[in-house]
């Protein structure tokens, strides 16, 4: 897809991946950008003014993807705003730390929040973005996890896992769904370096950090960054892709 004079948007946009990933694709000529948040106001806003000085039109819009309501307006806003939809990331997620082995920890609350945001949330925004995806034969990137394919040890919970792994699946049952018009595809991370880790860890980051990497064939975690460039490079260079998950985890899922 050639992202001269195309509108994307981005959940959960206004920090750590979803910022790179807003920042990248306004670097590679998207005409507009809707940023979505929950919460974090002053930082989309941020974020919106950063776009401008690059050259896009940038929209900050509210919206928590566990309301169905919410999410449809906050499409009908970009509708408004840019007049076209031709890119969908859905990047809002959650999670509730809780050690792989510790079973009982996992109340009923934990999985109904882990699951209604980063599966129920992102099928929310697709099917609410699917009319207008359709009009300019658009594509969506859902932002899954290694720990969806794998269970490495610093997987933030089993719900998380499982809810990344039926990301992965919802990934391809739309591909079919919402074929031909519209492409569906996804990115797996392994860790990355952003405030949601950085907070975790507090004092033993580095340490943590260190162990992570010395199990990466590429000697390093992630950065935001690289995961914004495998988006944008699916969604620039992915027009015969869909239903597919490109894994960016440095090959420790190799190991």
């Amino acid at each position: 897809m050639e992202l001269k004079g195309r509108v994307a948007l981005v959940t959960g946009a206004a920090t750590g991946i979803g910022r790179a990933t807003v920042l990248r694709l306004a670097r590679a000529g998207a005409a507009g950008i809707a940023i979505n948040y929950r919460t974090a106001k002053e930082g989309a806003e941020k974020l919106a003014e950063e776009v401008r000085s690059i050259g896009a039109e940038a929209l900050s819009v509210r919206a928590d993807v566990k309301s169905d309501k919410q999410v449809r307006e906050m499409m009908e806003r970009t509708r408004q705003h840019f007049r076209r939809l031709d890119v969908l990331v859905n990047n809002a997620g959650v999670t509730h730390w809780v050690p792989l082995r510790d079973l009982e920890g996992l109340s009923d609350a934990i999985w109904d929040d882990v699951l209604d945001v980063n599966v129920k949330g992102a099928f929310r925004s697709i099917r609410a973005a699917a009319p207008l995806l359709s009009e300019t034969q658009g594509m969506v990137v859902n932002v899954a996890s290694i720990s969806g394919v794998i269970a490495p040890s610093t997987m933030s919970s089993l719900a998380y896992g499982t809810a990344k792994a039926a990301l992965i699946y919802l990934t391809r049952a739309l591909a079919v769904a919402l074929a031909p018009r519209v492409r569906v595809n996804a990115v797996a991370p392994a860790f990355t370096d952003t405030k949601w880790m950085r907070d975790h860890y507090g004092d033993n980051y580095a340490e943590v950090v260190s162990r992570a990497a010395s199990h990466i064939p590429l000697s390093r975690i992630a950065t935001p960054d690289d995961i914004a460039a495998a988006i944008v490079g699916l969604v620039a260079g992915g027009d015969f892709i869909t239903g597919q998950t490109l894994i960016v985890d440095g090959g420790l899922s190799l190991e």
